[in-house]
């Protein structure tokens, strides 16, 4: 209806619009036809009364049609206000069809969702209870002698798809009874056993850390002793860097030999180092004696003062130790009691020297 109404006014519209223009071309053609009469040669034509009457003739005309198009434009404007209003009635309408549209397809889908519902209920109807929506209808409606049996049948049913009776099942639950136990125990004796190794391992690390404090301050004591005697002089420190922790601390050797500033073992010279690390070796050997020790050129790096200090010093150790020395220093060599030597006097032929230099003394 409102879509007529706006078709409507819209012809109404251009019909005024049409005759607008119609009275304005007859306008412009009256005003043309009033020129050419006031005009000179329209003067020499008519008589002054005649022009006069003609004059107001038209005059009357032109005001009746200016009249007639203010009245189109009043029309026209009344029609534009009427469509702009009808074109927001249609708006209006247009969002209200666009909501139940909306509405109805909500609904639908609600009405979907409510059918597979019922469709998933009534298949659980079927495969649970063996019933259709009609009998399941009709078995609400029955009576209560009716309702009993068909709940005995339904029971019976139900014991039939249980399947036959398992007649093991007691010896079963028996054997895995006694598994289950059996189990439990193993269980319990590695729990134990867990308990009582962590106990050890608790007892043996308190001991390791005890023996290796004990261990260490005596190494400590003796190896800032023998750096002395080995150095004639100056001083040497062992520093634990985790105190804290003893079985994963790591060990520092400070060392200050005579006329230096004390300072890491990394920063001294080759030699200053062989003979720190001969001092710390002597150091062991004196806190824990062995039965023999060899060692292989670890004097290669001292000046010859020092072979023959490193020398006189191996000497006191060979009364409780006997030390087999690898060596190609004399001052070393000098210190022993027996040498041992490799000679080629032929080509591609080793023999063995071997002197005792205490008998030869």
């Amino acid at each position: 209806m409102t879509k007529e109404r706006v078709l409507q006014l819209t012809n109404s519209e251009a019909e005024l619009l049409e005759r607008l223009e119609k009275s304005s071309r007859k306008l412009q053609e009256h005003q043309k036809e009033l020129q050419w009469i006031q005009s000179e040669e329209a003067a020499k034509v008519y008589s002054d009364e005649e022009i006069l009457r003609e004059i107001e003739s038209w005059s009357a005309k032109k005001v009746h049609i200016q009249q007639t198009v203010n009245q189109t434009k009043e029309q026209r404007a009344e029609q534009q206000s009427s469509l702009n209003e009808l074109e927001e009635n249609l708006k209006e309408q247009q969002r209200i069809y666009k909501g139940y549209v909306e509405a109805i397809r909500i609904c639908e889908v609600k009405s979907t969702r409510l059918d597979v519902q019922i469709q998933s209920l009534v298949a659980q109807l079927e495969a649970n209870y063996q019933l259709t929506l009609q009998q399941a209808k009709e078995f609400e409606m029955m009576d209560e002698e009716s309702a009993v049996r068909r709940k005995v049948k339904l029971l019976k049913q139900s014991i039939e798809e249980l399947g036959p009776v398992h007649l093991g099942a007691i010896d079963e639950f028996d054997h895995v009874s006694d598994r289950h136990a059996f189990l439990t125990e193993q269980r319990n004796d590695l729990n134990e056993a867990k308990d009582t190794l962590r106990t050890l391992i608790r007892e043996m690390d308190g001991e390791m850390t005890s023996r290796f404090d004990e261990t260490f301050h005596a190494i400590r004591k003796q190896f800032q002793r023998v750096f002395k005697e080995l150095f004639g002089g100056g001083s040497a420190d062992l520093v634990l860097t985790n105190p804290q922790d003893m079985l994963m601390t790591g060990v520092e050797i400070i060392a200050q030999p005579p006329g230096k500033k004390l300072q890491n073992l990394t920063l001294l010279s080759g030699g200053e180092r062989a003979l720190t690390a001969i001092a710390l070796l002597f150091a062991i050997l004196n806190v824990r004696p062995v039965p023999f020790c060899v060692l292989d050129e670890v004097e290669a790096a001292l000046d010859e003062s020092n072979v023959v200090r490193y020398s006189q010093y191996l000497k006191k150790f060979s009364e409780d130790t006997q030390f087999i020395v690898i060596t190609h220093r004399k001052g070393t060599m000098e210190g022993a009691d027996v040498l041992y030597g490799i000679t080629m006097q032929e080509s591609g032929i080793s023999k063995l020297v071997s002197v005792k230099l205490e008998e030869k003394i």
